[in-house]
C-alpha cells in the first residue's frame, strides 16, 4: 500500500519567496541610499511639498525589511525542504497541525471516524478543505495550525497552499484506511 503524502505547493512557495524580494529592496533602500524612494518622492510630490523622512519611516522600513526577509527565507526553505502537510499510511494520518517548528501529529486509524472534502466560508471566500471526524482520544491540539475545528470532533484542514487538491486524494486516503483496517482484522 503506497502512502499518500501532501506537501505545500512549490508554485505558491516560489511566489512567496519572490514576493518578499521587493519588500527587501524597498526596506534596504530606505535604510541606505534612498534612490528608489527619492525618485518616487519626486514623481509624487511637487518640489515645494516634498516630504522628509522621519524616525517612523525608518521604523517602517525595518518592519518591511523583516517581513520581506521572512517571506523570502520561508519560501526558499519550503522550496528546498518542503514541509509535510498530511501523510496517510498503514499507521494512520500524520498531520502538521502543531505549528511550523513542531513535530507532526500521528492519529491512528482507530481514532478516525470519517474523512471527506467540502468547503468552508471564510468571510465570503469559500475555501476547499479536507475534513476529518475523530473519535474520542485523538491527539490534535485545540488550536490547530493551518486548520480549524468545524465541530468539537471535526477538523477541517485548509488546503489553499497544498500541491494536491483534497478532492484528488480523499479516495486514496480512505482506501489506505480500509486496507489498514482489513490487515488489522486479519492479524487480530
Amino acid at each position: 500500500m503506497k502512502p499518500v503524502v501532501v506537501r505545500r505547493s512549490a508554485v505558491r512557495m516560489w511566489a512567496m519567496a519572490i514576493g518578499g524580494i521587493p519588500l527587501v529592496i524597498l526596506g534596504v533602500d530606505v535604510l541606505t541610499q534612498r534612490r528608489i524612494t527619492d525618485a518616487l518622492r519626486e514623481i509624487l510630490f511637487r518640489p515645494e511639498d516634498t516630504q522628509i523622512f522621519e524616525a517612523r519611516d525608518v521604523i517602517w522600513a525595518i518592519v518591511i525589511l523583516a517581513v520581506g526577509l521572512l517571506f523570502a527565507v520561508w519560501g526558499v526553505k519550503e522550496l528546498l525542504f518542503p514541509s509535510l502537510v498530511l501523510r496517510a499510511d498503514a499507521e494512520g494520518l500524520t498531520l502538521n497541525v502543531r505549528g511550523p517548528f513542531q513535530p507532526a501529529v500521528l492519529v491512528p486509524w482507530a481514532q478516525i471516524d470519517d474523512i471527506g472534502t467540502g468547503t468552508v466560508d471564510d468571510d465570503g471566500a469559500f475555501l476547499e478543505v479536507l475534513w476529518i471526524r475523530f473519535l474520542a482520544g485523538h491527539r490534535v491540539p485545540s488550536e490547530p495550525w493551518g486548520s480549524r475545528w468545524l465541530e468539537p470532533s471535526t477538523l477541517a484542514l485548509l488546503s489553499g497552499d497544498w500541491e494536491i487538491r483534497p478532492s484528488e486524494i480523499v479516495e486514496s486516503v480512505i482506501d489506505i484506511a480500509l486496507e489498514s483496517a482489513r490487515e488489522g482484522a486479519i492479524e487480530g
